[in-house]
């Protein structure tokens, strides 16, 4: 081959699109069909049963209903997810249909009406003036209007959870178990985002201190002091209990981990590695209450509490205390095959199941039973 040959050979490769956007790929370097997700039994949803080929997640799986589930807090959030995929699955017919319209008269004017009535905003007026002079740069218009949708779909649901009376009804079954402050301290990766709305479905307002870290790392030195600063509340003000009251402070940690791929998409900060993922996560919580009984006395002890979650299917993994607040990582509960044991119970045997699993959970591995609040 040639220098000049061999330069545009270089070119060539330099430049060439991803297969799939660009570019067909050769028949014989096409893998094999794989599914949106992978088709394993921990990828059984909740409410889901494996069908006759032990798929799990396809249109055969015929649904349970739990009797405990909350019915229409599921269907607010099954609607709010359709909205969602239905207001970004508009744009790209939208777009498509405005393009064919550039050359037309009114096109502006007819483009904006089409915007606001499918997408339900105005496009950028430059973009579209411009388009009898050259291409309508689609590029441009696309990105716009998957970010406005996007701004637009945060503004709605930070206004949908602004329940002021489910937090103060949260706040107060959080102190009738113990706790005046709940502090929850999760893994930064971004699959963990909807953390307490959509997994743990607690109000946002009801956790005032919510922050993520890699790793679930927190800073300790912060959280003694965040700590300090409610305390100081209690003693001043007598918010949100009063210093006599016999509650505490709760520090939730919360690691993930992938049920279906566990080597690789777990935790990236610790090497998708699941017990040292949930260790560190742990080691902290122990760090943060040695700190603070070091610093004021055994008897200014807080309530720790430890959580995984599955971010293939948002289950979560409960790891029960002792009596005197010691987690193991074995001794937990996970929520999916509870779910899967109870779904067919009445509400009186599965509610009297979830009742009796802390004790059993904390028996089974030779540990005390937690609290009464922790239950």
């Amino acid at each position: 081959m040639d220098t000049r040959k061999r330069r545009e050979r270089l070119h060539q490769a330099a430049h060439a699109a991803p297969v799939g956007m660009a570019m067909r790929a050769r028949p014989e370097a096409v893998p094999a069909a794989m599914p949106s997700w992978p088709q394993r039994l921990s990828f059984c949803v909740p409410g889901m049963q494996p069908d006759s080929n032990g798929d799990c997640v396809s249109t055969l799986c015929a649904p349970r209903a739990h009797p405990l589930a909350d019915r229409s807090r599921n269907t607010r959030l099954a609607d709010y997810e359709r909205r969602v995929q239905a207001r970004f699955d508009d744009i790209v017919p939208t777009l498509k249909r405005i393009s064919a319209l550039q050359h037309e008269t009114d096109f502006g004017t007819r483009a904006q009406q089409i915007a606001r009535e499918r997408l339900g905003f105005a496009l950028d007026e430059t973009v579209l003036a411009d388009a009898w002079v050259t291409t309508l740069d689609m590029r441009r218009l696309y990105g716009t209007s998957v970010l406005h949708t996007f701004c637009d779909l945060a503004r709605d649901a930070g206004a949908d959870q602004d329940g002021y009376a489910e937090a103060e009804a949260m706040t107060r079954f959080f102190i009738e178990c113990g706790f005046h402050e709940v502090d929850v301290s999760a893994c930064a990766d971004g699959r963990l985002k909807g953390l307490l709305h959509y997994i743990l479905r607690l109000p946002q307002q009801a956790v005032r201190r919510h922050k993520s870290y890699a790793g679930t790392l927190f800073d300790v030195e912060l959280n003694v002091k965040q700590w300090t600063e409610t305390e100081l509340r209690r003693f001043r003000e007598g918010l949100p209990t009063l210093p006599d009251s016999g509650t505490r402070y709760l520090k939730i940690a919360v690691y993930h981990f992938s049920s279906s791929d566990p080597h690789h998409e777990g935790c990236a900060a610790h090497g998708s590695d699941d017990r040292k993922a949930g260790q560190a996560a742990l080691d902290r919580l122990e760090a943060f209450g040695t700190a603070i009984e070091n610093g004021f006395c055994c008897g200014a002890s807080v309530a720790t509490l430890l959580i995984g979650v599955d971010t293939d299917n948002d289950a979560i993994r409960v790891h029960v205390p002792d009596a005197q607040g010691g987690m193991s990582l074995d001794c937990c509960i996970d929520n999916m095959a509870l779910y899967q044991a109870t779904a067919g119970c009445t509400g009186s045997e599965a509610q009297w199941r979830l009742e009796s699993v802390v004790e059993e959970t904390a028996r089974r591995f030779g540990r005390s039973a937690p609290e009464t609040g922790m239950r």
